[in-house]
């Protein structure tokens, strides 16, 4: 019989909100979210990037892009800026504060994740990324 807790969406989902909530707590002394870090994250990788292409690559809707970058654009960790050449496209800057955090937070996501994957031989977790990857496209190409 059925259970909810056979439930691969359900267990998905708790596995990640656990998995949120311990980043988080490696997080609250520096005064991030598990939600603003992956925000650095992205902008550590490419700096300048247009607010469309920071919401597409971390799969973000408007308001939620828009409400995080405000709270991090006040904690003086990023900034916005026209582009000088299509005034209607807005970049996302790291400032000094937002690039300096790659030193002391940048590592943390990594720690977290070989927390939550001890026990796991380096093929188990690679097979695991694939087999999540391969059910996300599924899915994923279900809404489109």
């Amino acid at each position: 019989m059925w259970t909810l807790n056979d439930s691969l969406g359900f267990v998905l989902n708790r596995t990640a909100r656990a998995m949120r909530r311990a980043l988080d707590a490696k997080l609250v002394e520096h005064s991030l979210t598990a939600t603003q870090y992956i925000v650095l994250e992205r902008l550590w990788e490419e700096d300048g990037v247009s607010l469309t292409e920071l919401g597409a690559s971390l799969y973000f809707d408007n308001p939620t892009l828009t409400g995080v970058i405000d709270r991090m654009e006040k904690g003086g960790l990023l900034e916005r800026r026209r582009n000088g050449d299509d005034r209607r496209v807005v970049r996302v800057h790291l400032t000094v504060k937002g690039r300096s955090l790659q030193d002391t937070v940048g590592g943390l996501a990594e720690e977290a994740d070989g927390e939550a994957s001890a026990g796991l031989s380096a093929t188990e977790q690679r097979t695991l990324t694939e087999k999540l990857n391969q059910i996300w496209k599924k899915m994923d190409e279900r809404l489109d």
